[in-house]
C-alpha cells in the first residue's frame, strides 16, 4: 500500500486507538484536514474510513473540496460534513452559488491572507 502521509507500521492501530478513545471523552466531532490540494501529504481514504469506523460522532472533512467531491465523500461515508475555507473567501455567496450552479471565482488573493485590512478578505464580489 502506498501512503502519501509519513507511514510507520503501527499507523492504523494508532489512529484506530485514538478515535476509539475520543469516543470515551465525549468529543462531538473530529475535523480531518487534508491539505494535499496545497501540496502537503494527503490523508489516504483508507485512513478516513478507519477513523469513520471507530469514531462514532460527527466527522468533518476539509481540504480542496468542490461541490461534487463533497457530495461524493458524504455519500460514500468517510465524513458527515464538509468544511469549505478558501472557496468562501473569494465566493462570499458560496452557498447560493452551489444552489444555483453559478460559476465560482478562481481569483483568490492568497498573498493578502494576513493583511491588516479588508483587502483580499471582504472585498470579493457576490454572484447574486
Amino acid at each position: 500500500m502506498v501512503w502519501d502521509m509519513p507511514h510507520y507500521p503501527e499507523i492504523d492501530a494508532t489512529y484506530s486507538f485514538l478515535s476509539e478513545q475520543l469516543n470515551n471523552e465525549g468529543l462531538v466531532y473530529v475535523h480531518i484536514v487534508d491539505h494535499s490540494a496545497m501540496g502537503a501529504p494527503g490523508v489516504p481514504m483508507e485512513m478516513k474510513r478507519l477513523i469513520r469506523s471507530t469514531f462514532k460522532n460527527t466527522i468533518i472533512l476539509s481540504g480542496g473540496y468542490d461541490l461534487e467531491r463533497a457530495k461524493a465523500d458524504i455519500a460514500s461515508g468517510p465524513g458527515d460534513l464538509v468544511a469549505f475555507g478558501r472557496p468562501f473567501i473569494n465566493n462570499p455567496d458560496l452557498v447560493d452559488s452551489f444552489k444555483n450552479n453559478w460559476p465560482l471565482s478562481q481569483d483568490l488573493k492568497m498573498d493578502l491572507f494576513y493583511a491588516a485590512d479588508e483587502i483580499g478578505h471582504t472585498d470579493y464580489p457576490n454572484n447574486s
